[in-house]
C-alpha cells in the first residue's frame, strides 16, 4: 500500500475508523497493485475494479458507531480458491473440476460481515497437493524475492498477494505445511491454527482429518486481529472445536529447538546459518531453549506422503479423477493421489496407531520439558528449475518440519528470519501445543518485534 495506508491492520483501520482515509482510497490503491502485478499469475479469479468500488461505497457510507464496531472495517483480503465465495468458480487448481457455489464459506462470511473487502481467489498447487507452488495449470505465482526460486505452496498465491502488499491479509490452507511453507519463503507470517478452530464449511477438502484454514499477514498481531473475527464454533462441520485457549501468556517457556549440527539441512549451509543466528536472536532476548529429539516428529512428517495418509486424499478426489480422465491436471499430483489407492485399511490403521505411539512419546520426552517448539520453517528453498527436473522430491523435501503438526492437531506460525547473503528470506517457525493459539501469537510477536 501506498504510504497513507501502511502496513498493519492496526494502524490502517485507525485510519478508516477515525475517517483520516476513506475505504475508495483503498480500494484505488488495490486497482492499481492488481494492475502493476497483472503478469504474476497471483490469482485465478479477482473482483471487479467495480465490485471493489461498491464494496467500498457500501462501507464508506456507514456512521462512525457502526465503522467502529467492524473489527476489519475496509481491510482488504484474498482467499485460496478452494474457499468457496457465492457467485466465483471455485476451481481448486483444476479447471475441469469448477463449480460455482451457492453459498460462501462459513469463515469468509465472518470475515466479510466484520467489514472486510474481498480483492480476489488466489492461486494454489493443484488440489491443495504439493509445498512448491509449480502445481498449478494457471501458471506459478512469482515470488517477489527471486523469480529464480519457488514462492512456496500449496497456498502460492495467498502468500505472494500479501507479500506483494495487494491484500493486507490473505486465507490459505494447510494440510502439511501449506499455509507456513509459502511465508517463510515470501518473508511474512503464515499462521496454522489448531485443528478445528476454523471452520471447514465450504473448503474443497484435500485430507479431511489434517486440513485446516490458515491465515497470512504482515506481522503475527494482524494474523491474532484475524482469527479473533474467523474463529467460531460451526455445527454444520464436524471437525469444528469451541475454542479453548484461555490466552494467557506463557511464563518464561522453554524453546524447544534443534542441535543445529543435525544433519537434516539437505546441505544448505545458508539455511542452517540463518536458523543459528534466529536461535542467538531468541537467546538473546532471554529465552531458555532446550535441545530436543526430533526424531519422532521427522517419523510423524514422513508419513505425508510417504504411505497411506495420501489415501484420503484419494477418498475425497479419487472419483472425481477417474470419472474425468482427460481433465488438465499436474501430472505429479494426480498420480500421486491415483498411486495411493495402492494401500489398505489395514496400512491405514497401522499408520494411525504408530502416530499414537509417537505422539505419547513426544508427550512424554518433549512436551514434559519443553512449552513451544522453535524450528526451521523449511530446510531449504529450491530454485524452480530443480523443481522441474524434480517434481515430487523438490516438493516432499520441504516439509521436514511442517508436515508433522497438522497430525497432531498442533498450531504452529512462519516469522520472518531475516535474509540468506543470497537475498533470500527464511522463516522461523514456532510451534504449541493443541489449542496454545493465542499463546503462539504472542510468541510470534515478540520474536518478530
Amino acid at each position: 500500500m501506498n504510504s497513507a495506508i501502511e502496513p498493519s491492520i492496526q494502524a490502517l483501520t485507525q485510519k478508516l475508523h477515525t475517517g483520516d482515509l476513506n475505504p475508495l482510497t483503498v480500494a484505488e490503491e488495490v486497482i492499481h497493485r492488481l494492475e502493476r502485478h497483472r503478469e504474476n499469475p497471483i490469482f485465478i479469479a479477482t473482483s471487479s475494479p467495480e465490485t471493489l468500488r461498491e464494496r467500498a461505497h457500501e462501507l464508506a457510507k456507514l456512521n462512525a458507531a457502526d465503522r467502529m464496531s467492524l473489527p476489519l472495517f475496509g481491510i482488504p483480503f484474498a482467499v485460496k480458491d478452494n474457499i468457496d465465495v457465492a457467485g466465483i468458480p471455485t476451481t481448486a487448481g483444476c479447471p475441469e473440476y469448477a463449480y460455482v457455489p451457492e453459498k460462501t464459506a462459513f469463515v469468509v462470511q465472518r470475515l466479510l460481515a466484520a467489514g472486510g473487502m474481498l480483492v480476489g481467489k488466489c492461486n494454489l498447487d493443484q488440489f491443495a497437493t504439493g509445498l512448491t507452488g509449480m502445481r498449478s495449470v494457471y501458471g506459478s505465482p512469482i515470488n517477489p524475492y527471486s523469480p529464480d526460486h519457488v514462492s512456496g505452496g500449496s497456498s502460492s498465491g495467498s502468500a505472494v498477494a500479501v507479500a506483494c502488499g495487494i491484500v493486507q491479509f490473505s486465507l490459505g490452507t494447510d494440510t502439511a505445511g501449506s499455509g507456513r511453507i509459502p511465508a517463510g519463503f515470501n518473508n511474512i507470517v503464515g499462521f496454522r491454527p489448531s485443528s478445528g478452530v476454523l471452520s471447514a464449511t465450504g473448503v474443497v477438502p484435500c485430507a479431511r482429518s489434517l486440513d485446516t484454514i490458515s491465515i497470512f499477514g504482515n506481522c503475527s498481531d494482524d494474523v491474532r486481529r484475524v482469527l479473533a473475527v474467523a474463529a467460531a464454533y460451526d455445527g454444520a462441520d464436524p471437525f469444528s472445536v469451541r475454542v479453548q485457549d484461555g490466552g494467557a501468556q506463557i511464563a518464561a517457556p522453554v524453546y524447544g529447538v534443534l542441535e543445529p549440527r543435525d544433519d537434516l539441512f539437505f546441505g544448505d549451509k545458508q539455511a542452517r546459518a540463518a536458523y543459528e543466528r534466529g536461535l542467538n536472536r531468541l537467546r538473546a532476548l532471554g529465552a531458555q531453549t532446550k535441545v530436543i529429539d526430533f526424531k519422532p516428529f521427522k517419523a510423524i512428517s514422513d508419513m505425508t506422503y510417504f504411505g497411506p495418509s495420501m489415501s484420503e486424499r484419494t477418498a475425497v478426489l479419487g472419483d472425481f479423477i477417474a470419472s474425468h480422465p482427460d481433465a488438465t491436471y499436474t501430472a505429479v499430483v494426480r498420480d500421486a493421489i491415483v498411486n495411493a489407492a495402492k494401500f489398505s485399511a489395514v496400512d491405514a490403521f497401522s499408520m494411525l496407531h504408530e502416530v499414537k505411539r509417537l505422539e505419547r512419546q513426544i508427550e512424554r520426552e518433549t512436551w514434559s520439558q519443553v512449552d513451544v517448539l522453535c524450528v526451521p520453517t523449511s530446510p531449504t528453498i529450491h530454485t524452480r528449475d530443480f523443481v522441474r527436473e524434480n517434481p515430487a522430491l523438490g516438493s516432499t523435501s520441504l516439509g521436514d518440519y511442517t508436515n508433522f503438526a497438522p497430525f497432531l492437531g498442533l498450531p504452529a506460525i512462519s516469522i520472518p528470519n531475516g535474509f540468506r547473503p543470497d537475498g533470500l528470506p527464511t522463516g522461523m517457525m514456532f510451534v504449541g501445543r493443541g489449542h496454545d493459539d493465542s499463546k503462539l501469537l504472542q510468541v510470534g510477536e515478540m520474536y518478530q518485534a
